[in-house]
Formats: structure tokens, sequence, C-alpha cells
């Protein structure tokens, strides 16, 4: 779900010099129009404005774009149009232990940006994902127009969801077609996947150790689950889940589940510490039992297509690795 706040519409010398163009153009062919246009006629307008009109488009300056979500920034780098800034920048790098999005400037903590600064940047368009950052909305407000894509939550499908917003994305920069591009593009990754993954024996059970008596397991509503559909595995979680897609349970409560586990890490914290390794604790190993399967997480688990992608990738490298019983 897509909403914006309508704030008065820029315009600069390029763009009035290309309406005053276009107007004379629209006025050529209303003059050709009022005579029975002959082919040539029709070929020598082709000829002539075709090559303008295409002009028109590249013309076109790209609106500068800030989020405060990951997802949204996964979807602006995959169609190649990257933020111009970022709140929380610095723990997205952390987050996929890479260094994207190197042209991108940092706008400080997530939920305490610097506004100034974010100010100073004169963007076109913020863009934000509730519930979160809606706390945030009245002074973002007041720099530029706010755009809010809900992905997470009950009763929302996660993939149509994110098939939206990179459709959403790619018409703020007239990138329609590259935005079907990418959509079909993932689909068709995921189906070779599928076709070529290692089918366990049981269903999965995708599971982050939080803490020496927490699991945290992710079902209905969750990035990895609707993965796990798309590659036509099954999941073993079959319980409820919370607005993000996943439900916390206790050591008793883990020790009822059955599947094939598979332990994504580090687990995610506000902190991101990447130093943080599977738990030594012996309820934990025991639970373990030596057959679980283990993914380097590194990726958003609310991200767009990319981090989508990255734990499908990471999944099948963990089903071809040998497990010791």
């Amino acid at each position: 779900m897509v909403t914006s706040l309508p704030r008065e519409t820029k315009t600069g010398g390029c763009t009035a010099c290309l309406c005053f163009i276009r107007a004379k153009i629209d006025k050529i062919l209303m003059i050709y129009m009022g005579n029975l246009l002959t082919s040539d006629r029709i070929i020598f307008l082709l000829v002539i404005f075709l090559p303008l009109f295409a002009s028109f488009a590249n013309a076109e300056e790209s609106k500068k774009l800030v989020t405060f979500d990951y997802a949204i920034a996964d979807t602006l780098a995959a169609l190649q149009q990257p933020p111009l800034a970022m709140a929380g920048l610095a723990q997205y790098r952390r987050l996929y232990q890479e260094p994207l999005l190197p042209d991108t400037r940092e706008l400080g903590n997530r939920f305490q940006p610097n506004f100034e600064y974010l100010a100073s940047l004169e963007p076109d368009v913020i863009m934000i994902s509730p519930p979160a950052h809606l706390n945030l909305e009245g002074k973002l407000s007041d720099i530029a127009d706010v755009i809010k894509i809900s992905l997470f939550g009950k009763n929302l499908n996660i993939w149509q969801s994110l098939e939206q917003l990179t459709k959403e994305v790619g018409e703020l920069n007239g990138q329609q077609q590259q935005a079907q591009i990418l959509i079909d593009s993932v689909d068709a990754r995921l189906s070779l996947i599928a076709t070529q993954i290692e089918r366990p024996a049981n269903p999965l059970l995708i599971v982050e150790i939080r803490d020496d008596r927490h699991v945290r397991v992710y079902g209905s509503g969750s990035l990895e689950d609707a993965v796990l559909t798309r590659l036509g595995l099954e999941n073993a979680w079959q319980g409820s889940t919370n607005g993000w897609g996943f439900s916390t349970l206790s050591i008793p409560e883990a020790f009822r589940l059955e599947g094939q586990k598979v332990v994504l890490h580090p687990f995610y914290t506000q902190d991101q510490d990447l130093t943080s390794t599977l738990p030594t604790s012996g309820l934990w190993q025991h639970w373990l039992d030596g057959t679980a399967l283990s993914i380097n997480r590194n990726y958003w688990p609310w991200g767009g297509f990319p981090s989508a992608l990255r734990f499908a990738e990471s999944l099948v490298e963990a089903l071809e690795e040998p497990t010791t019983p």
C-alpha cells in the first residue's frame, strides 16, 4: 500500500524549456493535422520529431530520492538508481557485509537522523515503510514529499508487496520497464534454483537463536517463508507469527519442534554485532544435535528482492553442505 503527502511541485529552467518546445511541436502537429496527411508527410514528421521526443525522456532529471528503509534501498540499487542519502547506511553495510551504495550519503541513525543535513540535500522524495518512522513523518514532510510503502504486516502478501514496491520505485524515475525486468529476472532466477536445489527429507525450520533461553522461528509473513514457497519447499513452522513474520519460543517449546533446522547467524540487533556466533550452551548444542544447517545471514530479514535472492543462494549452499550426524 502506497501513500504520499503532496507538496508544491518544483520546476526548473530545463523543465520550462522542455515544456515550451513541446508546445511548439504540438502547434506544428495541429497545423499538419488540419490537412489530410500524406504518407510522405507522416514519415517526415516521424523522422523529425521522434528523436526529439526520445531526447525529452533522457533530458528529464532523475528525482533525488532519500529512504529510511532497507528494502527500498535494495530496490533502488537494483534499478541502478541508488538513493541520494539514507538513514542507517553504516548498519546497512554491516548487515550485507559489503560496502554497498558507495555514493549514498549517510544521514545517521535510522530513528534519529540529521534533519538539518537532510534538508540541505533538498531531496524530492523521502520514502519510508510503516510502521517504522511514522513518528518522524511530520518533520520529514516539512523537507520533501513523503511516500509511505507498507511491506510487512498482518494480512499482507509479502511477495506481492515486494512486486508493488519495485513497480512504485520504478515509476518515480520513469523506470517502469526496468522494474518489470527486475521482477521477471528474480522470478526466473528462483525458478531455476527450484529445479536445482537439493531437496531436504524434512520440512525446513528457519530459526535464529536469540540468547540462552529464546529462539526466533520464521514463518508466514517473513521474507524467508516467501522464498521457501517460491522454491517449492515446505516450512516446518506453521504456527502463529507476529507482524514481522516470526515467533519467539522458549527452550521447552523449541525442543518440541520438528524439521530440518536452518540456523541464521549472526542474529539481528540494533548494533548488528557481526562477531556473534552460534550458542555454546549445552542445551542449545543438544538441540542443534550436529545436524543443523547454518547460514551466514548477509541480507536484511525484511529486505527487497536482492535480500530474497541472497537468502535463496545461501540456502542452496547450506543444503549442499554435508552434515555430521
